[in-house]
């Protein structure tokens, strides 16, 4: 019988290795450039203000090592403080990013939550350095938002009125909950008395949380002056719609340069609309632009690019005083095109009688004045045809979209005309841009601008909810998402200037 050495595999015999830990990360990884840059090409001293113990206390864990292990763990796809405390205990990658250091998750967790605004100023030294790295183009920008629940509980959210009734459904809960085991008692029934103060302990931690909050609350309000659901495990964050459901959560916005895909500036608001924080993603671009350095090319204009979620006569105006060409469709853009792509009737087709305040159609029936409607927080007048007109029109299919039968719809054609249109306003010259060949190729471009960077933070970085409460604690926390999104962007280039193949 042949004869073999002896293995201790199979009895999980553990070995004392030597390790050197600058050797387990290899030129041209990720890691790599990482360890290369925090600290070095990227300036990380903000962090020192933090620390009070130059004389007296015990030494901290230094910053650049919780960076690391962050940034490592982000692009890993572990988003949980947890997750990455033990990434740095059985992870040789992580430990070598670390010196061997195994920072607690607490102190993760706090450093992530206590440092936002530091994270602006890093997210700042990253870009700086991709304009270094010649990956940022500066001339065409695309904008957009990236809707994600936060640590808030949906269920706890309401207008004032709403929490009230809310709170009196527990305090009942609580009652019958007490009466019920009264009456088990009396009985002599077995109560598993663990169970019953678990379960009492529960909803009294309901009612002291919305009673706390109701004391204290500042009603939300709405453009419409309507009164906006507040929430009370995080007042900061907002109820949105996303996907055809409602989140309570923030939305993380980023303009993307088109060159690379490289995020310029960044921002979590917690708000439903995100189109009125554009005017200030537009500063913030601009003023991130001339810090690190990147200049237009001379005689072209900067362009910025947005889906019909921005689109509105305040975001154009921002973009005209600021010497920014604008390309963002309104609402009813697919819908013109037609779902063959086959052009539909513009508002330009439609003449305007001043005498009777009334449009004629192209085939010279009316639409008549009906008065005014708030849309998006903005005043139109409308105007709608008869139903009769419409059912016998031979062009109502370049003209009413409806799935229905032509033969069953219930209303005539309704056109929204923002007031002083008629005076040629930047958004209906908007659309009349859209209508050309021209500007439709130009907007086509934005979704392989700003889709991917949605689809690599979300999806590759695994970045499907805000682990954090307040404000500028998940915008800290966009932030680093970022800036791990732009370093991935940065290690071709940083491999070919460090002579990596």
């Amino acid at each position: 019988m042949a004869r073999y050495k002896h293995t201790d595999i199979e009895n999980g015999q553990g070995m004392f290795l030597t390790v050197n830990l600058k050797e387990q990360l290899l030129p041209g990884t990720f890691e790599h450039m990482l360890d290369e840059l925090i600290g070095r090409k990227i300036d990380i001293s903000d962090f020192d203000a933090n620390y009070k113990n130059d004389d007296t206390g015990s030494k901290a864990i230094p910053p650049a090592v919780l960076i690391k292990l962050i940034v490592y763990g982000y692009s890993k796809g572990m988003k949980s403080s947890r997750k990455i405390c033990e990434l740095s205990r059985n992870n040789i990658i992580a430990k070598a990013l670390s010196g061997g250091i195994e920072p607690h998750w607490t102190t993760i967790a706090d450093f992530i939550s206590s440092n936002g605004e530091i994270f602006k100023g890093i997210f700042i030294e990253v870009l700086a350095y991709c304009a270094e790295l010649g990956l940022i183009g500066g001339h065409t920008f695309a904008i957009d938002g990236c809707r994600l629940p936060s640590n808030a509980s949906i269920e706890l959210s309401g207008t004032k009125e709403e929490l009230e009734k809310k709170l009196n459904v527990y305090r009942r809960m609580a009652e019958k909950h007490i009466a019920k085991h009264k009456r088990q008692d009396e009985r002599g029934e077995l109560v598993n008395e663990e169970n019953f103060q678990k379960r009492q302990k529960k909803l009294n931690k309901q009612i002291s949380k919305i009673s706390d909050f109701l004391i204290g609350m500042k009603q939300k309000e709405g453009k419409r002056r309507e009164e906006l659901k507040s929430n009370v495990t995080d007042n900061e964050s907002a109820m949105i719609r996303n996907s055809g459901e409602y989140i309570q959560g923030y939305i993380g916005l980023a303009v993307a340069d088109d060159l690379n895909q490289i995020i310029v500036s960044a921002e979590a608001v917690g708000s439903a609309n995100e189109g009125e924080h554009f005017p200030r993603l537009l500063d913030k671009t601009l003023n991130n632009m001339k810090e690190v350095g990147v200049k237009p090319q001379a005689g072209k204009k900067l362009i910025m690019m947005a889906d019909n979620n921005h689109f509105s006569e305040d975001n154009l105006r921002a973009c005209q005083e600021r010497v920014i060409e604008a390309i963002i469709p309104d609402g009813q853009y697919k819908r013109r095109l037609g779902g063959n792509e086959k052009s539909r009737y513009e508002t330009g087709d439609f003449k305007h009688h001043k005498e009777g305040d009334y449009y004629e159609c192209p085939n010279g029936k009316k639409l008549e004045y009906k008065g005014i409607t708030v849309l998006r927080g903005l005043e139109w007048k409308k105007y709608q045809a008869s139903v009769k007109d419409c059912r016998i029109c031979p062009f109502n299919t370049k003209c009413i979209n409806s799935k229905k039968d032509i033969n069953k719809i219930d209303c005539g054609k309704k056109m929204l005309i923002m007031k002083s249109s008629e005076l040629g306003n930047l958004c209906s010259i908007m659309c009349e841009k859209l209508n050309t060949e021209e500007y439709q190729d130009q907007y086509a471009n934005r979704i392989q601008i700003i889709e991917p960077v949605f689809a690599n933070i979300k999806y590759s970085k695994g970045l499907n909810r805000f682990t954090l409460r307040g404000k500028d604690k998940v915008n800290g926390q966009w932030n680093i998402y970022c800036i791990v999104h732009n370093l991935g962007k940065c290690l071709k280039a940083f491999n070919l200037n460090m002579g990596y193949t």
